[in-house]
């Protein structure tokens, strides 16, 4: 069964069965993926934790209230981004913050070697090139490329569109592909940086 349809089941029985092996099963599948994120917009792991609590907190507070939702990842998602901006904003009234803001230093995780494709050298080489990238083509290409979010499901958690996340991915695999040209056969590279919308 797929990522997306397993999470799928386990929203489902939280809203309709009130099922806390489901909520704690669907805690630990993403729990990581969202504290990163978070962590990437607030700048700190252990304040990006306490909000990934109080999102799965109030899923599981708000749970008769969301059977109406049909992409459980990207609601987490959103409800994430949401409650980061929000904290942010509270610790500093005064400034305005968006996801240009992100900190691109928190979201890197170095490529492992995928199935043995590429050297730890050459995973070093692709997170340098990552984090090369601008803040919002990076975080595109790791949301798709890392969290394995659809084209779809990061064009909605960032309010833009499909062509632009196509737009920016294109960038983000080009300059990627450049920085490696001379480590891996193209079609190597190809299949590594490969992204399926």
């Amino acid at each position: 069964m797929r990522e997306n349809e397993q999470i799928k089941l386990l929203f489902h029985g939280i809203c309709y069965e009130n099922n806390i092996q489901a909520y704690n099963e669907l805690y630990v599948s993403l729990c990581a993926r969202l504290i990163h994120f978070s962590a990437s917009i607030v700048s700190s792991f252990h304040l990006a934790e306490e909000i990934v609590s109080d999102v799965f907190l109030t899923l599981w507070q708000k749970r008769n209230d969301l059977l109406h939702v049909q992409n459980p990842v990207v609601y987490l998602y959103v409800s994430t981004k949401n409650l980061s901006l929000n904290t942010l904003q509270q610790q500093k009234r005064h400034q305005h913050h968006s996801l240009d803001d992100i900190n691109t230093d928190i979201l890197a995780i170095a490529p492992d070697a995928e199935n043995g494709m590429v050297s730890a050298e050459v995973s070093q080489k692709i997170e340098r090139a990552i984090r090369c990238l601008p803040a919002r083509c990076q975080l595109i290409f790791r949301l798709i490329k890392q969290d394995r979010l659809s084209y779809r499901e990061v064009a909605e958690l960032l309010n833009i569109s499909t062509k632009t996340v196509d737009a920016q991915l294109t960038i983000a695999v080009k300059k990627i592909s450049q920085a490696i040209r001379f480590d891996l056969s193209d079609e190597t590279a190809q299949t590594y940086l490969r992204i399926d919308s």
